[in-house]
């Protein structure tokens, strides 16, 4: 097993078929087996931290974003072969008036954005991501365009959130759906980007990230703690109270698992109430019946 500490702090793991690829808290990168043994060496190809990211077939691509020197980029990181660490923050400052000079290390293709993207993630091929405000865009594996789509509104909840960015976006049988902090949800649609379903859920906190299983029940995480359940997304939902956040979920068929703040839990299909189990580490992500732990170490799971 991958017993070995990472030796950095890591916020999640994407995940795409027999990909895993870690995120750390400062911009580490590193891809990992399944059982969470590293590949390669942990590095930071860009001084900034990464914000989204996703696997594809061939490529994880992933998005950095250094706020105070209003900085994002876009690259392809190939998924096998090393990558490398690339240039510092100093170098970006110094080339502040030449982005493109300064890209992240290993890349396959890279871009310079002008706007921060979100909520970043797989659809067919290729991405699906959105710009604050702009709008939703879908692409494929190389970066070329294939739609995009104006930005959603959901004018009921204006007043909930100044800053109401997009938060997830994941492929259904629906479409792509896509959700934001406070309770949106749009499903628009694959192949042109228009819009097909819109809602706006009361949610009793702040959407930090949404998951769904492969028979369509949807897992939603609330940043003060608690997760709701969607059994469709025209269904109404069920909040399930937690001991703290729930930092990632993944549902194995019969229920689901999860691990977060302090605590590992499991829901089964059905059932009223959450099983917790108490640890003394934050879980960050779920890799089999491991937890990777806010340390960089590894723990089995709880529940």
């Amino acid at each position: 097993m991958g017993d070995a500490p990472l030796g950095f702090a890591p916020k999640r793991v994407d995940r795409g078929g027999s990909s895993l690829v870690v995120v750390g808290s400062s911009g580490e990168l590193v891809r990992v087996t399944s059982d969470g043994s590293p590949m390669h060496p942990a590095v930071r190809p860009f001084p900034a931290s990464v914000t989204g990211g996703a696997v594809l077939d061939e490529v994880w691509v992933g998005t950095w974003v250094e706020r105070e020197l209003k900085q994002a980029r876009m690259a392809a990181l190939p998924l096998e072969g090393d990558w490398g660490d690339g240039a510092g923050r100093e170098i970006l400052r110094i080339s502040i008036n030449s982005a493109r000079d300064v890209m992240p290390s290993s890349s396959v293709w890279s871009e310079v954005l002008d706007a921060e993207p979100l909520a970043v993630s797989r659809v067919g091929d290729g991405l699906v991501f959105a710009t604050l405000g702009r709008g939703v865009y879908r692409t494929d594996a190389d970066a070329g365009e294939i739609w995009r789509a104006p930005y959603p509104e959901w004018p009921g909840l204006s007043r909930v959130a100044s800053r109401d960015a997009l938060v997830s976006s994941n492929q259904s049988e629906d479409g792509v759906v896509v959700w934001s902090e406070a309770g949106g949800m749009a499903v628009l649609d694959c192949d042109d980007g228009s819009s097909l379903l819109s809602r706006e859920l009361s949610l009793p906190d702040r959407l930090e990230g949404v998951r769904r299983s492969d028979d369509g029940e949807w897992l939603l995480m609330l940043s003060g703690g608690g997760v709701v359940l969607l059994g469709s997304l025209e269904s109404e939902p069920e909040f399930v109270r937690t001991p703290g956040p729930v930092m990632d979920a993944v549902h194995d068929g019969s229920h689901w698992r999860w691990t977060g703040w302090r605590h590992d839990g499991e829901l089964f299909d059905g059932a009223p109430l959450a099983r917790c189990v108490a640890r003394d580490e934050v879980g960050v992500a779920l890799i089999g019946d491991r937890v990777l732990t806010n340390d960089g170490g590894w723990d089995d799971i709880r529940v």
